[in-house]
């Protein structure tokens, strides 16, 4: 038999965030202490102990904001038509913006900044100032696109369709439809990602997991029905 490969680990690199932790021990690792952190960048996604999207959304706002920052030559463009600088900020900005986005849990005021940060763009890009008097619908129209919030439900969705194509024995597939065990504390329970999903389940037509798997297995048909509106079933908090 081949002889196993030593996999080296960087310690340096390690770090350790709890949840509920009972211990609070430092953890020895050759004899070198890891790191309490309480949140930790992984695969370019911001994951914090508080849980939620909204460290991660504010991350990628910045790094978005920055990208903007930097192409002022493009947008002030007089060769450069409406069009063409529209192609480039979805490819160069919004692209970088919703970069994992497909497991965001949003509030409503996460989709407030992220939609608030689409029309100052986009605004500025087509040369539409204050004193015009211009709606934030038509903004969307002249550029050929959606709000930030329904992009990012959309793609939601896209994803859900490849893990619904999953054994069902793959972890992705576990946790879209897995059920905990316990009861929930008293009181009113957070806005989970699963939960807004399934709000959102509602809203598209389907009344169960299983009713969405069977319509995944046409992917003509869930694109099309995901491209659709996915409306708002409730206030998300």
């Amino acid at each position: 038999m081949p002889a196993k490969e030593k996999v080296e680990i960087n310690i340096a690199k390690m770090k350790v965030m709890r949840f509920n932790a009972v211990s609070e021990e430092k953890i020895m690792v050759n004899g070198e202490e890891l790191e309490d952190v309480d949140s930790f960048v992984y695969l370019g996604a911001k994951v914090s102990a508080a849980g939620g999207a909204d460290h991660d959304i504010t991350s990628r706002l910045g790094k978005a904001r920055a990208v903007f920052g930097k192409l002022t030559g493009v947008w002030k463009s007089n060769i450069l038509n409406k069009s063409t600088k529209s192609r480039i900020f979805k490819s160069n900005v919004i692209a970088l913006l919703l970069y994992r986005c497909e497991s965001w849990r949003m509030t409503e005021g996460d989709e407030a900044k992220l939609d608030t940060f689409q029309q100052k763009c986009l605004r500025r890009l087509l040369k539409i100032y204050w004193p015009m008097d211009v709606s934030s619908e038509e903004v969307r129209r002249r550029a050929n696109t959606e709000t930030i919030s329904e992009l990012v439900r959309k793609r939601g969705w896209t994803w859900i369709g490849h893990v619904l194509h999953m054994d069902n024995s793959c972890l992705p597939r576990v946790a879209l439809t897995w059920a905990p065990e316990g009861k929930c504390k008293r009181g009113r329970p957070k806005e989970m990602w699963r939960r807004s999903v399934e709000k959102e389940q509602m809203a598209i037509g389907f009344n169960s997991w299983v009713e969405a798997g069977l319509a995944a297995v046409n992917r003509v048909s869930w694109r099309s029905t995901i491209c659709g509106p996915i409306l708002h079933t409730g206030k998300r908090h």
